[in-house]
Protein backbone atom coordinates (compact mmCIF):
# COMPACT_ATOMS: atom_id res chain seq x y z
CA UNK A 1 0.00 0.00 0.00
CA UNK A 2 1.06 3.72 -0.96
CA UNK A 3 1.65 5.77 2.44
CA UNK A 4 -0.62 8.50 2.99
CA UNK A 5 0.82 11.75 2.16
CA UNK A 6 0.86 14.88 3.92
CA UNK A 7 -1.16 17.72 1.47
CA UNK A 8 -1.69 20.97 0.80
CA UNK A 9 -4.90 22.73 -0.42
CA UNK A 10 -5.36 25.72 -2.44
CA UNK A 11 -9.43 25.61 -2.21
CA UNK A 12 -11.07 27.36 -4.43
CA UNK A 13 -14.73 27.93 -6.20
CA UNK A 14 -14.86 26.85 -10.23
CA UNK A 15 -15.46 29.21 -12.58
CA UNK A 16 -18.99 29.98 -12.70
CA UNK A 17 -18.95 29.77 -16.79
CA UNK A 18 -20.85 26.56 -16.25
CA UNK A 19 -21.89 26.80 -13.10
CA UNK A 20 -25.81 26.19 -12.92
CA UNK A 21 -26.37 26.90 -9.45
CA UNK A 22 -29.64 26.01 -7.60
CA UNK A 23 -30.07 28.59 -5.09
CA UNK A 24 -31.58 26.26 -2.51
CA UNK A 25 -28.52 24.20 -2.55
CA UNK A 26 -26.34 26.77 -2.00
CA UNK A 27 -28.46 28.08 0.74
CA UNK A 28 -28.57 24.72 2.21
CA UNK A 29 -24.72 24.01 2.04
CA UNK A 30 -24.28 27.71 4.00
CA UNK A 31 -26.47 26.46 6.75
CA UNK A 32 -24.63 22.98 6.81
CA UNK A 33 -21.04 25.02 6.84
CA UNK A 34 -22.41 27.37 9.41
CA UNK A 35 -23.98 24.76 12.05
CA UNK A 36 -21.93 21.68 11.04
CA UNK A 37 -21.40 19.15 14.10
CA UNK A 38 -18.23 18.62 15.71
CA UNK A 39 -18.42 15.22 14.48
CA UNK A 40 -18.31 16.60 10.19
CA UNK A 41 -16.30 19.03 11.14
CA UNK A 42 -13.78 16.41 12.61
CA UNK A 43 -14.07 14.19 9.44
CA UNK A 44 -13.79 17.03 7.22
CA UNK A 45 -10.53 18.37 8.96
CA UNK A 46 -7.84 16.34 7.11
CA UNK A 47 -8.90 17.03 3.70
CA UNK A 48 -8.41 20.82 3.97
CA UNK A 49 -11.04 21.59 1.57
CA UNK A 50 -14.75 21.73 1.87
CA UNK A 51 -17.32 20.25 -1.01
CA UNK A 52 -17.52 22.31 -3.73
CA UNK A 53 -13.77 22.79 -4.51
CA UNK A 54 -11.70 20.92 -6.41
CA UNK A 55 -7.90 20.48 -4.92
CA UNK A 56 -4.82 21.60 -6.71
CA UNK A 57 -2.35 19.87 -4.91
CA UNK A 58 0.50 17.58 -6.31
CA UNK A 59 0.86 14.87 -4.51
CA UNK A 60 4.35 13.75 -4.61
CA UNK A 61 4.79 9.84 -4.52
CA UNK A 62 7.85 8.25 -2.47
CA UNK A 63 7.60 4.80 -4.34
CA UNK A 64 7.61 4.10 -8.02
CA UNK A 65 4.43 4.53 -9.43
CA UNK A 66 2.45 1.09 -10.10
CA UNK A 67 1.78 1.85 -13.58
CA UNK A 68 3.16 3.81 -16.42
CA UNK A 69 3.16 7.39 -16.85
CA UNK A 70 -0.37 8.84 -17.67
CA UNK A 71 -0.65 11.81 -20.58
CA UNK A 72 -1.92 15.04 -18.91
CA UNK A 73 -4.01 15.59 -22.14
CA UNK A 74 -6.62 13.55 -24.43
CA UNK A 75 -6.00 12.39 -27.46
CA UNK A 76 -7.54 13.22 -30.99
CA UNK A 77 -11.54 11.98 -30.56
CA UNK A 78 -12.71 8.67 -31.93
CA UNK A 79 -15.17 8.87 -35.03
CA UNK A 80 -18.12 7.21 -34.67
CA UNK A 81 -18.73 4.86 -37.89
CA UNK A 82 -22.45 4.83 -39.47
CA UNK A 83 -25.00 2.52 -38.08
CA UNK A 84 -24.98 0.06 -35.13
CA UNK A 85 -23.15 1.72 -31.98
CA UNK A 86 -22.22 0.54 -28.18
CA UNK A 87 -22.13 2.45 -24.90
CA UNK A 88 -19.92 0.44 -22.28
CA UNK A 89 -20.68 0.19 -18.70
CA UNK A 90 -17.99 -0.72 -16.05
CA UNK A 91 -20.11 -1.58 -12.54
CA UNK A 92 -18.71 -0.56 -9.44
CA UNK A 93 -14.57 -1.20 -9.46
CA UNK A 94 -13.98 -0.26 -5.70
CA UNK A 95 -12.64 -3.79 -5.05
CA UNK A 96 -10.36 -3.51 -7.65
CA UNK A 97 -8.94 0.04 -6.54
CA UNK A 98 -8.54 -1.51 -3.03
CA UNK A 99 -7.14 -4.80 -3.84
CA UNK A 100 -10.30 -6.39 -1.59
CA UNK A 101 -12.11 -9.52 -2.45
CA UNK A 102 -9.80 -11.10 -4.89
CA UNK A 103 -9.90 -7.90 -6.59
CA UNK A 104 -7.12 -6.09 -8.47
CA UNK A 105 -6.38 -3.15 -10.21
CA UNK A 106 -4.82 -5.10 -13.33
CA UNK A 107 -8.20 -6.78 -13.31
CA UNK A 108 -10.10 -2.78 -13.19
CA UNK A 109 -6.91 -2.43 -16.34
CA UNK A 110 -8.21 -5.51 -18.39
CA UNK A 111 -11.49 -3.79 -18.60
CA UNK A 112 -10.06 -0.30 -20.13
CA UNK A 113 -7.97 -2.62 -22.27
CA UNK A 114 -10.77 -4.66 -23.37
CA UNK A 115 -12.47 -1.40 -24.30
CA UNK A 116 -10.42 -0.22 -26.08
CA UNK A 117 -9.01 -3.33 -28.27
CA UNK A 118 -12.81 -3.24 -29.37
CA UNK A 119 -13.57 -0.07 -29.62
CA UNK A 120 -13.83 -0.17 -33.60
CA UNK A 121 -15.06 -3.80 -33.51
CA UNK A 122 -17.82 -2.65 -31.56
CA UNK A 123 -18.38 0.72 -32.31
CA UNK A 124 -18.06 1.54 -28.48
CA UNK A 125 -19.06 5.47 -29.26
CA UNK A 126 -18.91 6.19 -24.88
CA UNK A 127 -18.31 5.00 -21.79
CA UNK A 128 -19.95 4.81 -18.31
CA UNK A 129 -18.92 4.02 -14.87
CA UNK A 130 -22.08 3.34 -12.37
CA UNK A 131 -18.73 3.72 -9.71
CA UNK A 132 -17.67 3.46 -6.31
CA UNK A 133 -14.58 3.61 -7.66
CA UNK A 134 -12.94 3.70 -4.41
CA UNK A 135 -13.85 1.33 -1.47
CA UNK A 136 -13.09 4.75 1.12
CA UNK A 137 -13.50 7.91 -0.44
CA UNK A 138 -11.27 10.60 0.68
CA UNK A 139 -9.91 8.63 4.14
CA UNK A 140 -6.72 9.99 4.31
CA UNK A 141 -5.51 6.28 5.21
CA UNK A 142 -6.24 5.14 1.72
CA UNK A 143 -7.62 7.65 -0.65
CA UNK A 144 -4.14 8.17 -2.07
CA UNK A 145 -3.56 4.65 -3.56
CA UNK A 146 -7.37 3.59 -4.41
CA UNK A 147 -7.65 7.06 -6.20
CA UNK A 148 -4.04 6.58 -8.03
CA UNK A 149 -5.42 3.09 -9.27
CA UNK A 150 -8.79 5.12 -10.71
CA UNK A 151 -7.33 7.64 -12.53
CA UNK A 152 -4.23 5.93 -13.63
CA UNK A 153 -6.74 3.51 -15.48
CA UNK A 154 -9.52 5.68 -16.60
CA UNK A 155 -7.03 8.04 -17.93
CA UNK A 156 -6.14 5.18 -20.34
CA UNK A 157 -9.37 5.99 -22.08
CA UNK A 158 -7.94 9.09 -23.50
CA UNK A 159 -5.07 8.54 -25.53
CA UNK A 160 -3.88 7.50 -28.00
CA UNK A 161 -7.16 8.78 -28.94
CA UNK A 162 -9.83 9.82 -27.06
CA UNK A 163 -13.22 7.15 -25.99
CA UNK A 164 -15.51 9.96 -24.19
CA UNK A 165 -16.71 9.11 -20.90
CA UNK A 166 -18.84 9.89 -17.42
CA UNK A 167 -18.48 8.79 -13.77
CA UNK A 168 -21.06 8.82 -11.44
CA UNK A 169 -20.48 9.41 -7.65
CA UNK A 170 -21.54 6.40 -5.26
CA UNK A 171 -21.38 6.25 -1.49
CA UNK A 172 -18.44 4.61 -1.77
CA UNK A 173 -16.69 8.05 -3.17
CA UNK A 174 -17.86 10.15 -0.62
CA UNK A 175 -16.55 10.78 2.71
CA UNK A 176 -17.94 10.34 5.08
CA UNK A 177 -20.26 7.53 2.92
CA UNK A 178 -24.13 8.56 1.52
CA UNK A 179 -23.88 11.91 2.26
CA UNK A 180 -23.90 14.72 -1.10
CA UNK A 181 -23.48 17.70 1.25
CA UNK A 182 -22.00 17.04 4.40
CA UNK A 183 -19.55 14.81 3.00
CA UNK A 184 -16.77 16.07 0.71
CA UNK A 185 -15.23 14.55 -3.20
CA UNK A 186 -12.38 15.92 -2.92
CA UNK A 187 -10.43 12.96 -4.56
CA UNK A 188 -12.89 12.74 -6.96
CA UNK A 189 -12.74 15.85 -7.88
CA UNK A 190 -9.22 16.29 -8.23
CA UNK A 191 -9.10 13.70 -11.14
CA UNK A 192 -12.66 13.70 -12.50
CA UNK A 193 -13.34 17.51 -11.72
CA UNK A 194 -14.74 20.27 -14.11
CA UNK A 195 -10.89 21.23 -14.71
CA UNK A 196 -10.05 17.77 -15.76
CA UNK A 197 -13.24 17.53 -18.33
CA UNK A 198 -14.00 21.29 -19.34
CA UNK A 199 -13.38 22.24 -22.88
CA UNK A 200 -14.02 18.70 -24.21
CA UNK A 201 -16.67 18.59 -27.01
CA UNK A 202 -18.53 16.01 -25.28
CA UNK A 203 -18.77 17.73 -21.52
CA UNK A 204 -21.80 19.57 -21.20
CA UNK A 205 -21.56 21.19 -17.49
CA UNK A 206 -22.17 20.25 -13.93
CA UNK A 207 -24.26 20.99 -10.91
CA UNK A 208 -23.67 23.92 -8.45
CA UNK A 209 -19.50 24.01 -7.16
CA UNK A 210 -18.38 20.67 -8.88
CA UNK A 211 -18.60 17.97 -11.08
CA UNK A 212 -20.46 15.46 -8.62
CA UNK A 213 -23.52 16.02 -10.67
CA UNK A 214 -22.60 16.61 -14.14
CA UNK A 215 -23.92 16.01 -17.74
CA UNK A 216 -22.36 14.97 -21.36
CA UNK A 217 -23.55 15.03 -24.64
CA UNK A 218 -22.42 12.88 -27.41
CA UNK A 219 -24.26 11.88 -31.51
CA UNK A 220 -24.17 8.18 -32.40
CA UNK A 221 -26.17 6.73 -35.43
CA UNK A 222 -28.11 9.71 -36.54
CA UNK A 223 -29.44 10.46 -32.97
CA UNK A 224 -28.09 13.14 -30.47
CA UNK A 225 -28.18 12.53 -26.59
CA UNK A 226 -27.51 13.81 -23.00
CA UNK A 227 -26.17 11.69 -20.17
CA UNK A 228 -26.99 12.97 -16.90
CA UNK A 229 -25.03 12.06 -13.84
CA UNK A 230 -26.99 12.38 -10.75
CA UNK A 231 -25.25 12.05 -7.04
CA UNK A 232 -25.98 9.28 -4.78
CA UNK A 233 -27.84 10.78 -1.83
CA UNK A 234 -29.02 8.00 0.53
CA UNK A 235 -30.47 10.69 3.00
CA UNK A 236 -32.21 13.45 0.99
CA UNK A 237 -29.58 16.01 0.87
CA UNK A 238 -30.38 17.36 -2.20
CA UNK A 239 -32.23 15.35 -4.22
CA UNK A 240 -35.08 18.06 -5.08
CA UNK A 241 -32.71 20.58 -6.04
CA UNK A 242 -30.73 17.63 -8.19
CA UNK A 243 -34.09 16.25 -9.72
CA UNK A 244 -34.72 19.72 -10.53
CA UNK A 245 -31.72 20.36 -12.32
CA UNK A 246 -31.86 17.38 -14.25
CA UNK A 247 -35.39 17.93 -15.44
CA UNK A 248 -34.47 21.61 -16.47
CA UNK A 249 -31.81 20.02 -18.92
CA UNK A 250 -33.85 17.54 -20.38
CA UNK A 251 -36.30 20.71 -21.09
CA UNK A 252 -33.48 22.35 -22.61
CA UNK A 253 -32.24 19.25 -24.36
CA UNK A 254 -35.56 18.17 -25.67
CA UNK A 255 -34.57 16.68 -28.81
CA UNK A 256 -31.78 14.51 -27.20
CA UNK A 257 -32.39 10.98 -26.15
CA UNK A 258 -31.45 11.09 -22.70
CA UNK A 259 -29.87 8.39 -20.54
CA UNK A 260 -29.78 8.80 -16.74
CA UNK A 261 -27.15 7.45 -14.30
CA UNK A 262 -26.98 7.40 -10.45
CA UNK A 263 -25.42 4.97 -8.42
CA UNK A 264 -28.46 3.40 -6.65
CA UNK A 265 -31.68 3.33 -8.51
CA UNK A 266 -33.31 -0.28 -8.65
CA UNK A 267 -33.11 -3.85 -6.38
CA UNK A 268 -31.97 -6.67 -7.86
CA UNK A 269 -34.52 -8.94 -9.67
CA UNK A 270 -36.73 -11.17 -7.50
CA UNK A 271 -35.01 -14.26 -9.53
CA UNK A 272 -31.72 -14.52 -10.24
CA UNK A 273 -31.26 -15.24 -14.14
CA UNK A 274 -34.57 -14.05 -15.56
CA UNK A 275 -35.95 -10.61 -16.11
CA UNK A 276 -39.37 -12.81 -16.05
CA UNK A 277 -39.95 -12.53 -12.28
CA UNK A 278 -40.79 -9.69 -9.78
CA UNK A 279 -38.67 -6.69 -11.57
CA UNK A 280 -36.07 -4.77 -9.48
CA UNK A 281 -38.07 -2.50 -7.07
CA UNK A 282 -37.50 1.06 -7.31
CA UNK A 283 -35.22 2.29 -3.93
CA UNK A 284 -36.32 6.05 -2.45
CA UNK A 285 -33.80 7.97 -4.66
CA UNK A 286 -34.61 5.86 -7.80
CA UNK A 287 -38.40 6.47 -7.09
CA UNK A 288 -37.76 10.29 -6.85
CA UNK A 289 -35.68 10.71 -9.58
CA UNK A 290 -38.56 8.91 -12.02
CA UNK A 291 -41.43 10.73 -10.45
CA UNK A 292 -39.95 13.51 -11.50
CA UNK A 293 -38.48 13.12 -14.66
CA UNK A 294 -41.00 10.55 -16.16
CA UNK A 295 -42.65 13.66 -17.75
CA UNK A 296 -39.68 14.41 -20.10
CA UNK A 297 -40.71 12.07 -22.73
CA UNK A 298 -37.21 11.96 -24.35
CA UNK A 299 -35.68 10.11 -21.53
CA UNK A 300 -35.68 6.06 -22.35
CA UNK A 301 -32.95 4.48 -20.04
CA UNK A 302 -31.61 4.81 -16.40
CA UNK A 303 -28.55 2.93 -14.92
CA UNK A 304 -27.71 1.95 -11.87
CA UNK A 305 -25.05 -0.41 -9.53
CA UNK A 306 -24.53 -0.79 -5.72
CA UNK A 307 -26.24 -3.72 -5.21
CA UNK A 308 -24.45 -6.90 -4.84
CA UNK A 309 -25.17 -10.28 -5.17
CA UNK A 310 -26.56 -11.55 -8.07
CA UNK A 311 -25.68 -8.03 -8.79
CA UNK A 312 -28.98 -7.53 -12.11
CA UNK A 313 -31.79 -5.96 -12.41
CA UNK A 314 -33.67 -4.36 -14.74
CA UNK A 315 -37.44 -2.69 -14.67
CA UNK A 316 -39.47 -0.79 -17.56
CA UNK A 317 -41.78 1.52 -16.85
CA UNK A 318 -44.31 3.39 -19.01
CA UNK A 319 -46.11 6.99 -18.27
CA UNK A 320 -48.04 8.55 -20.95
CA UNK A 321 -46.57 6.23 -23.99
CA UNK A 322 -43.07 6.96 -22.87
CA UNK A 323 -41.33 3.34 -21.91
CA UNK A 324 -38.07 4.31 -19.46
CA UNK A 325 -35.64 1.07 -19.19
CA UNK A 326 -33.72 0.52 -15.86
CA UNK A 327 -30.51 -1.26 -15.66
CA UNK A 328 -29.04 -2.48 -12.69
CA UNK A 329 -25.45 -4.10 -12.58
CA UNK A 330 -22.47 -4.60 -10.27
CA UNK A 331 -20.69 -7.88 -9.94
CA UNK A 332 -18.63 -7.29 -6.89
CA UNK A 333 -20.08 -10.20 -5.00
CA UNK A 334 -18.78 -12.54 -7.51
CA UNK A 335 -15.87 -13.86 -7.55
CA UNK A 336 -12.49 -11.45 -7.42
CA UNK A 337 -14.63 -8.78 -6.72
CA UNK A 338 -16.18 -8.85 -10.26
CA UNK A 339 -13.86 -10.59 -12.29
CA UNK A 340 -14.00 -8.00 -15.04
CA UNK A 341 -17.57 -8.33 -15.57
CA UNK A 342 -19.02 -5.58 -17.48
CA UNK A 343 -22.05 -4.62 -20.00
CA UNK A 344 -21.94 -3.41 -23.28
CA UNK A 345 -25.49 -1.71 -24.81
CA UNK A 346 -25.84 -2.33 -28.07
CA UNK A 347 -27.98 -0.16 -30.23
CA UNK A 348 -29.85 -0.42 -33.42
CA UNK A 349 -31.53 1.74 -34.83
CA UNK A 350 -33.00 0.39 -38.00
CA UNK A 351 -34.34 -2.70 -36.11
CA UNK A 352 -35.15 -0.30 -33.20
CA UNK A 353 -33.47 -2.70 -30.55
CA UNK A 354 -31.11 -2.02 -27.56
CA UNK A 355 -29.07 -5.25 -26.69
CA UNK A 356 -27.76 -6.09 -23.75
CA UNK A 357 -24.90 -7.97 -23.45
CA UNK A 358 -22.72 -9.23 -20.05
CA UNK A 359 -18.94 -9.97 -20.57
CA UNK A 360 -15.72 -10.12 -18.49
CA UNK A 361 -12.84 -8.91 -19.82
CA UNK A 362 -10.62 -11.35 -17.64
CA UNK A 363 -12.30 -14.49 -19.36
CA UNK A 364 -13.31 -12.71 -22.57
CA UNK A 365 -16.73 -14.90 -22.01
CA UNK A 366 -20.24 -13.44 -21.87
CA UNK A 367 -22.55 -14.61 -19.26
CA UNK A 368 -25.99 -15.62 -21.38
CA UNK A 369 -28.44 -16.04 -18.75
CA UNK A 370 -32.10 -14.09 -19.11
CA UNK A 371 -30.80 -11.36 -17.24
CA UNK A 372 -27.53 -11.07 -18.53
CA UNK A 373 -28.21 -11.28 -22.06
CA UNK A 374 -30.99 -9.67 -23.67
CA UNK A 375 -33.01 -7.34 -26.04
CA UNK A 376 -35.72 -4.62 -25.20
CA UNK A 377 -37.92 -2.23 -27.82
CA UNK A 378 -35.72 1.48 -28.07
CA UNK A 379 -37.43 4.27 -27.86
CA UNK A 380 -41.10 3.04 -28.04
Amino acid sequence: MLPCYHRVCLGRLLSSQQRQPVKFAMLKKSIIAITGTLLILFLMFPHGCKKGQETEEEITPVEIDLFAPVLNEPGPPIVPKSGDFTVAVIPDTQYYTASKNGGTPKIFESQINWIKNNQEKENIVYVIHLVDMAENGDNPAYAHEQWFHAKSMMYKLENPVSIPYGIAVGNHDQYPSQYPVTGTTNYYNKYFGVKHFGGRSYYGGHYDLNNDSHYDLFSAGDNDFIVIYIEYDAFNEDQGSMNNWAYNLLTQYSTRKAIIVSHYLIGNNGSSGTNNGDAGTFRSQGQAIYDRLKYCPNVFMMLCGHVGDNGEGYRNDTFQGNTIHTFLSDYQSRENGGNGLMRLYRFSIEKKLLEVKTLSSVTNECETDGDSQFAVTLFN
